[in-house]
């Protein structure tokens, strides 16, 4: 387009949000996780996560957690479903926290 500088359409975003779920596993006792619904516009995802908690709170199963984290579009393409690492994308950089932090009891350094 002539004379837009800098315009990039958002389908072609590589930076952005994705909605990640955190599900309880009866399996194992552990917790995995699942990311949904990509966008380059943190606004858009937080309003897809506050979507996504009202879409599930009347079901008999619930996430543990439904919350908006930072990932790149590759990252979120090649992200497996019902994952368990524990080195995928929090929301602890949207909170100013380290990794390190979040994995404190109480998600705080000094706790």
């Amino acid at each position: 387009m002539p004379g837009i500088v800098g315009w990039m359409p958002a389908r072609n975003a590589r930076h952005g949000y994705a909605v990640r779920l955190d599900w309880a596993d009866a399996r194992s006792g552990g917790v995995f996780h699942d990311f949904t619904r990509f966008t380059p516009s943190r606004l858009r995802a937080e309003r897809r996560a506050a979507s996504a908690r009202h879409y599930w709170a009347p079901g008999p199963v619930r996430p543990l957690a439904v919350t908006v984290v930072p990932i790149d579009r590759p990252a979120y393409r090649d992200h497996d479903r019902e994952c368990f690492s524990t080195h995928c994308p929090t929301t602890a950089p949207l909170l100013g926290l380290t990794a390190s932090d979040a994995a404190t009891p109480a998600g705080h350094p000094h706790s």
